[in-house]
């Protein structure tokens, strides 16, 4: 403009590739021009008319009135030949007045390179190229609509669009039409606009940017647009039927328009060729373009998720390979963790299939193994429905051997007709040879013909891991439990009781086998605790838990592990479980985790810590009532769902019992036997008094059905001391009485101290007279053996108590040792407590008040009493609480006056005890001490 106002002409040539702003520029340019006297003038090139009207605008020099011209012509390319040789002669000749002119012209369209256009981009004075925006510069734009996002998402809206302010734009008017600008997740906001179409201001840009060039570049594109991807050119050209020539100048002709054909950049503009693409082609010529990509990228050696989407599309075709393309990809995103994807894939193969072609028999038993940890219900019926499609036995051996082990115990109706239909139904379990190590098959005339599957090495594995099954499905039949101890020490004749070097671990097979019958004999009874714990920690040591599931071998040993108190192998084993699940980011497997080690915990006596992973592990569940589409807990979860029972029931926490019976009450599993068992045992506390009747019929009719099937034993889950205290509140002594005489029978049969000696207290403060001495006495006795220092506290209350009531001598020595067991109790749940403040999950209220003489503390006083008890500072406890170090001496003023202590120094030990005793006096019949 300086250069204008004294006098010369100027040619200013603005050039960029379609979308990067140089209409933009020409609009400052105007803007500008006015501010500082010029007289503007615009035109534009007409691709319809293929002319610049420069006169209808008006003339294109104004009338003498010395002040200087801005004549702004857009897209110059666009003016046909008579327009362009109109503005080489005013160049030649500009007149007398001052005269700028600024021209835009688009790189990459085929008229760009006509002779006149060119002839004024050599004669510009200066040449500008309009070029991408960096990643400030799209933060810039995105901050003028509102729109603020992290520096990730910044560069993610970068790369998308690379750069190009017009798709930038086109996105955010996608967003605007949706009205969701500057809200919600800002993260999604990139993937909420392109799912959305392209606005038909974009989509005609993008065609006018094609219009001209050969038919071949626009085939070329349209075949990079539906690939997707980075692709070779050579693989392009074909799909696109042009020769190598012919694909490399129209890949030439793609760049010059900044469009990367090969790298598919920028993502924003290929999603919108495709968009056009697909609407401008008839649908035969659609589905013969994705199967022959989907063949091309195949035959190129693409990663087969890019293959597959185009089978997704249209289906495979007459291409014989394309299932098994299709297999092999949800096989690979399976294994990085897509479940959903590999589901699609193979559900697609099977539309390709007959119903009763063994091809379909495959991929159904493909998808019944991807659905293992996603669907079990759906993976029990696609075994079922592959299994009459596979015409070898080994193969339908093979596909029941992969079905998740537990299953055959939680489902074994479906579980025996898998059986049945592999051949195996009916066959006697392997037999051993000679050697503790070494495994053969039956012969060929005691079995039949189903046992060859275990003729070689491999197919020994599979044998053992058949027989792993068959012997689990037959759990609820006394013999059964029987034969499973005998073939437990043929397997294994006790080497790992020997207190000589500890043997190798085997193999995965041989170790789930004796999961199952060591399981087995802890249903039966027939194995003592201390063998069952010795065989668990073995078995603990040598299963990886990084290959953790809730379905396999490893719930049976936990369940086994936490009854015969190897409590410590357990907790270490589920400890590395728990971070397994969590670097997953498995939500189920986190779940069951979480469950067992609660389990594993009460039945250690650590109280605190099963209130808290059950609390976790309840609000981790999927919420039926929030998530209808999810998993909801069922029969398949038997072990999640009863270790969360226990808990609840143990600790007498309401808060855990209402939760998890709503989870159960509203879950797809509410009918089955293992939730129809928890959800009538987590009634009893809440039930009225004219209701009892009803709910101990129903919860020893549900207990019969559960045990009956063979997964319930009431050695692992004790419901008939359970029932106890409805048949007490009934006015039934007797009838709670059996049960427990029954209970302490099993308990003194299976050997471990903690449960007969809890089941002796239990049962000594029920009964009357001296007999309850000698129970309570026993029970003390039986406890002293146990590491559960809890119920030894609770028996040791009993008994004191009993022999203070009685008159004799020893009750204060008693007392006393159980005074110094509960404070040591009180401080670990004073320190989970705390732990959990603020609130627990899902708005879940701290574990139970410390009661104290004339009613309960306030919550702030519970959390100054504990947060005392456990040393901590006035100034730390307010700190914590969120309030004054003079609040916080208030709150203990009023505590030493209430709990009648000196200072602090008297608190500490008085809070603990009283923590310790709310422990004593929660779950079965404590409140009897």
């Amino acid at each position: 403009m300086n250069g204008v106002q004294t006098g010369d002409t100027v040619l200013m040539a603005v050039t960029g590739t379609p979308g990067m702003g140089r209409s933009a520029f020409l609009d400052a340019v105007a803007v500008h021009a006015e501010q500082h006297g010029f007289v503007v003038r615009r035109a534009r090139g007409s691709r319809l008319e293929q002319g610049l009207p420069l006169g209808h605008p008006g003339p294109a020099r104004p009338e003498a009135t010395g002040r200087p011209v801005a004549l702004l012509v857009d897209d110059l390319q666009r003016a046909g030949e008579p327009t362009l040789t109109r503005l080489t002669a005013l160049l030649a000749e500009p007149g007398p007045g001052p005269l700028l002119m600024a021209v835009s012209v688009c790189e990459g369209e085929f008229a760009t390179e006509m002779p006149g256009v060119q002839e004024i981009l050599s004669a510009a004075d200066r040449v500008i190229r309009m070029g991408p925006l960096g990643t400030e510069g799209v933060r810039a734009l995105l901050g003028e609509r509102g729109i603020v996002l992290a520096d990730d998402q910044v560069h993610a809206w970068t790369h998308a669009t690379g750069g190009n302010p017009t798709l930038i734009i086109s996105l955010l008017e996608r967003l605007e039409r949706l009205e969701r600008a500057g809200r919600g997740a800002s993260a999604c906001l990139l993937d909420i606009a392109r799912a959305q179409p392209a606005p038909w201001s974009l989509r005609s840009r993008v065609a006018a940017a094609l219009t001209g060039h050969p038919e071949s570049v626009g085939r070329f594109a349209a075949c990079a647009a539906l690939l997707g991807g980075e692709t070779e050119t050579h693989v392009l050209a074909r799909l696109a039927d042009l020769d190598p020539v012919e694909g490399d100048a129209a890949a030439r002709a793609l760049i010059r328009l900044g469009w990367a054909a090969d790298r598919w950049t920028p993502p924003v503009l290929w999603d919108c060729v495709r968009e056009a693409a697909e609407e401008g082609i008839s649908l035969t010529d659609r589905d013969r373009l994705h199967r022959r990509a989907a063949e091309l990228l195949h035959a190129s050696g693409a990663p087969a998720e890019r293959v597959v989407p185009h089978f997704m599309e249209v289906g495979p075709g007459d291409w014989t390979e394309a299932a098994q393309v299709m297999r092999e990809t949800a096989r690979e995103v399976w294994r990085g963790g897509d479940d959903a994807l590999a589901i699609r894939c193979l559900r697609r193969a099977l539309r390709e299939f007959p119903s009763y072609s063994p091809q379909r028999g495959d991929l159904l038993a493909a998808l019944a193994d991807v659905e293992r940890n996603a669907d079990t219900s759906a993976m029990l019926r696609h075994v079922g429905q592959a299994l009459p499609l596979l015409d070898a036995v080994p193969e339908r051996a093979a596909v029941v051997a992969r079905v998740p082990l537990t299953l055959f115990l939680s489902a074994p109706h479906a579980a025996s007709e898998m059986l049945e239909q592999a051949g195996v139904g009916r066959t006697e379990p392997m037999v051993p040879t000679a050697g503790p190590m070494a495994w053969a098959a039956p012969k060929a005339s005691e079995t039949s013909e189903a046992s060859g599957i275990s003729e070689a090495s491999e197919a020994s594995e599979l044998g053992l891991r058949l027989e792993a099954r068959v012997r689990l499905s037959r759990l609820g039949d006394p013999a059964a439990q029987a034969a499973a101890v005998q073939r437990l020490r043929a397997l294994d004749p006790e080497r790992v009781l020997d207190p000589g070097p500890v043997p190798g671990p085997g193999t995965a097979a041989r170790r789930e086998l004796m999961a199952v019958l060591v399981f087995a004999g802890v249903l039966g009874g027939r194995l003592p605790a201390t063998e069952v714990a010795a065989r668990t920690r073995w078995l603990l040591e040598h299963e990886p838990a990084s290959a953790a599931s809730e379905y396999t071998a490893s719930a049976l040993t936990i369940a086994s592990a936490a009854v015969a108190e190897a409590s410590e192998p357990a907790r270490c084993w589920l400890d590395t479980a728990l971070e397994t699940a969590r670097q997953r980011d498995d939500r189920r497997l986190r779940t069951a985790v979480l469950s067992w080690r609660a389990l594993t915990a009460v039945h250690a006596g650590r109280p605190a810590d099963a209130w808290a992973d059950a609390r976790e592990a309840c609000a981790t569940a999927p919420d039926p009532a929030r998530d209808p589409a999810g998993d909801s807990l069922g029969d398949h979860d038997w072990l999640t769902v009863l270790s969360l029972t226990s808990v609840a029931v143990e600790t007498g926490d309401t808060w855990l019992a209402e939760r998890l019976r709503d989870r159960l009450a509203q879950g797809q599993g509410a009918g089955q036997p293992v939730c129809g068992l928890a959800l009538r045992v987590l009634q009893i506390p809440l039930t009225a008094e004219r209701e009892l009747p009803a709910l101990a019929a129903d919860v020893r009719d549900a207990a019969r059905r559960a045990e009956a099937a063979g997964w319930c034993n009431r050695t692992l889950f004790p419901v008939d001391v359970w029932r106890a205290p409805l048949l007490l509140r009934l006015g039934d002594p007797e009838a709670a009485l059996r049960l427990l005489a029954r209970a302490c029978e099993r308990a003194r049969r299976f050997g471990a101290p903690a449960a007969l000696g809890r089941t002796l207290r239990m049962w000594g403060t029920v009964v009357r007279g001296r007999y309850a001495l000698s129970l309570l006495a026993e029970s003390v006795a039986v406890l002293r053996e146990s590491s559960n220092h809890l119920e030894l506290g609770r028996s040791l209350t009993a008994y004191g108590n009993r022999l203070r009531a009685a008159g004799r001598p020893g009750s204060d020595e008693i007392l006393a040792e159980a005074d110094r067991i509960a404070e040591a109790t009180g401080e670990a749940v004073l320190r989970r407590w705390n732990a959990s403040q603020p609130p627990s999950p899902h708005g879940a209220p701290p574990c139970g008040g410390v009661p104290v003489a004339g009613g309960l503390l306030s919550d702030t006083e519970r959390r100054v009493a504990s947060l005392v008890a456990l040393g901590h500072t006035n100034q730390d406890a307010a700190e914590a609480l969120g309030v004054t170090r003079r609040a916080v001496e208030k709150s203990l003023t009023r505590l030493y006056h209430r709990l009648d202590v000196d200072g602090r120094a008297g608190l500490v030990p008085v809070v603990r005890r009283m923590a310790g005793r709310a422990v004593f006096g929660s779950g079965v019949l404590a409140e009897r001490l």
